[in-house]
């Protein structure tokens, strides 16, 4: 039969059985390898009440910290908020690569 895509949709390569992780706007549980992660590093204290963090510390140089959300989306969540793009036939064959390995 033919596929729609080179890897189904998965990023699974010889793994077997992955854990599911739930999408953070439908709540669809779905195969961790298939889901679309995006991850953005927040700080703690909000950019308006920052300015009134510096002034009440004693401390020139206030690291404040920061925490890593991780949000998971289903296929069908990710093309609705525009995460992801619908590629043409063409467009699908080529694969992106988001990082060089270095060996």
């Amino acid at each position: 039969m033919p596929v729609k895509r080179q890897n189904h949709g998965r990023q699974k390569k010889n793994r077997g059985a992955t854990c599911n992780v739930q999408c953070n706007q439908c709540g669809a549980t779905v195969a961790k390898d298939k889901a679309i992660s995006r991850s953005s590093n927040a700080p703690v204290v909000e950019a308006a009440s920052m300015d009134d963090f510096r002034a009440a510390t004693v401390y020139e140089n206030v690291e404040v910290p920061t925490f890593l959300n991780i949000e998971n989306h289903c296929i069908s969540c990710a093309c609705h908020l525009r995460i992801v793009k619908v590629r043409s036939k063409e467009d699908r064959k080529t694969r992106f690569v988001t990082r060089q390995r270095s060996n």
